[in-house]
């Protein structure tokens, strides 16, 4: 009997040992094979837990420790390799701390020099969401050398794209609705082939014209750290024609290049128009920008917003404020004409209703395509259309 348990006992213990070995087989994890990724290597594996003792008789030795890669594209990745030299008699220990951010990394071929060895430290910089301009990054490596505890490594440049606007939004703030109003945008191309453009396409033929003329880097580009290196500029020359409604606008503008890299690029007018003698003014109309916000309101909740119009001329025998659209349709709206009539002034206010039946939704956007819209008649000759966008969010 007590065999038999004997052997009962010695056969669950060796089950037990290869249970284990076989899951520890099973959930293995491979680890990063740097040789896969830059080449062949000395690779020494880094232990579990180095520690960096200062030793006088090592010397970590490194001629530069910043790289310039110059101009680069945006979607290039970056990889350069630094030599660190132990010019010492000791044994140098290096170890990768940390770096500036996680579109970097440092990849040591060796982490123990003897006297005279070199380790290379691979820096290599990817970055997915990297913007036009100036870029540093880099990180440290820890030694034991008491004189040079931290080497920081730095690599930089500049990011650009194939083509580069010096403002890919033209901005209008202030056009009188009777007046002509123009705007300048540069065009940078920086491959080496001469950048060509076909004439731009927009929606808006009456109110909008952009137009393009080869040009050379002037005195102001030549002092940017960026636009001094295009090889082809162009200038443009946006008009904005009397007759846009007053409040806000915007247009889309596409050009088509001869780069591959980049065959089109999109540029936006966007501003807004005034009209002398037309004043609006309530709670939550922004006059600077003409946009009437109303807060979040929670679904089932009624809210009443009233905007105040004044129109002031020698011509208002025709003033009178209309309702021409809204949007979106159960938006409801009224205007009640002001007691106080004169020759030269007439008062109006426009009442906006978010109704208690009214869905869930969002017009909080600059897309005003996609805003909430309110859209007025005022039968002046010069400012004829008042447009109102109306921000707001209805939740549960």
């Amino acid at each position: 009997m007590r065999t038999t348990n004997l052997i009962f006992l010695i056969s669950v213990i060796i089950g037990a040992a290869l249970g284990f070995f076989g899951a520890a087989s099973m959930f293995a994890i491979n680890s990063w094979d740097v040789t896969r990724e830059f080449g062949k290597t000395d690779l020494i594996e880094k232990p579990a837990d180095i520690k960096l003792p200062p030793d006088s008789n090592v010397k970590a030795y490194i001629e530069n420790d910043v790289y310039d890669f110059g101009i680069k594209d945006v979607k290039e990745k970056g990889t350069h390799e630094f030599t660190i030299k132990n010019i010492g008699s000791g044994v140098l220990t290096l170890q990768v701390d940390r770096t500036t951010c996680t579109c970097t990394g440092i990849v040591l071929n060796r982490y123990r020099l003897s006297a005279g060895e070199s380790a290379i430290a691979t820096v290599h910089y990817d970055a997915e969401r990297a913007t036009t301009g100036h870029y540093e990054q880099g990180g440290i490596i820890v030694t034991n050398d008491p004189n040079k505890p931290e080497i920081t490594l730095s690599i930089r440049g500049i990011f650009t794209s194939p083509i580069v606007v010096s403002s890919s939004v033209i901005l209008l703030p202030n056009v009188p609705a009777a007046e002509k109003q123009t705007a300048k945008v540069r065009l940078y191309g920086f491959e080496k082939e001469s950048l060509k453009l076909e004439p731009p396409t927009w929606s808006d033929k009456t109110h909008f014209h952009l137009n393009f003329e080869p040009s050379e880097l002037n005195e102001e580009d030549k002092k940017n750290s960026l636009f001094k290196h295009a090889h082809s500029v162009y200038e443009g020359t946006l008009t904005v024609s009397p007759g846009l409604p007053i409040g806000t606008f915007q247009e889309l503008f596409n050009i088509k290049t001869s780069y591959n890299s980049e065959p089109s690029i999109e540029i936006f007018a966007r501003g807004r128009v005034f009209g002398n003698g037309i004043t609006l003014a309530g709670q939550g109309f922004d006059r600077e920008k003409g946009i009437m916000s109303i807060e979040t309101i929670r679904s089932g909740e009624r809210i009443i917003r009233d905007i105040s119009i004044q129109l002031t001329g020698t011509n208002m025998q025709n003033a009178n404020v209309k309702i021409k659209e809204v949007r979106p349709e159960w938006l409801k709206t009224a205007i009640t004409k002001g007691s106080v009539e004169t020759d030269v002034r007439r008062f109006f206010t426009l009442s906006i209703e978010i109704p208690s039946n009214a869905p869930q939704c969002n017009y909080f956007t600059s897309d005003e395509n996609k805003a909430a819209m309110i859209i007025l008649e005022t039968g002046l000759i010069e400012s004829p259309i008042i447009k109102i966008p109306v921000q707001f969010a209805i939740e549960k």
